[in-house]
């Protein structure tokens, strides 16, 4: 059976390329332009991993993790692994993420090779 992979990102070019990637390496991929759409998605479907940006209009991806994270916990679930996608180190919201212990940071623009690494050591 497929992980499922949740992507979490607003940059047309960065879900293609995940997408492709992904799929090309077995993994059933979801994607969520927005924190929104996101939350939504992780209420009707179980995830495996979610690679979220940090930085998207709107809710950004901590916040939406975060959020994330305390309707999985009111419904008595487990965590979903997160990997952060960043292209930029702002202290004040990398201290609000490493609260919610991601597995890795990945900093745009990312090599394909060591996302895919990444992803393989999280979820097998």
């Amino acid at each position: 059976m497929a992980k499922k992979i949740l992507v979490i990102d607003d940059e047309e070019l960065i879900i293609k390329s995940l997408s492709r990637l992904l799929e090309k390496n077995g993994y059933e991929v979801f994607v969520a332009k927005n924190g929104q759409d996101a939350i939504i998605m992780t209420e009707e479907e179980d995830f495996d991993l979610i690679l979220a940006d940090i930085r998207m209009p709107g809710m950004n991806g901590v916040d939406t993790i975060q959020s994330i994270y305390e309707g999985l916990q009111s419904n008595n679930l487990k965590k979903i692994p997160i990997i952060f996608i960043t292209g930029y180190a702002d202290e004040k919201i990398k201290r609000k993420a490493d609260i919610l212990k991601p597995i890795a940071y990945i900093y745009k623009p990312f090599d394909m090779v060591e996302i895919l690494d990444k992803i393989k050591k999280a979820v097998g």
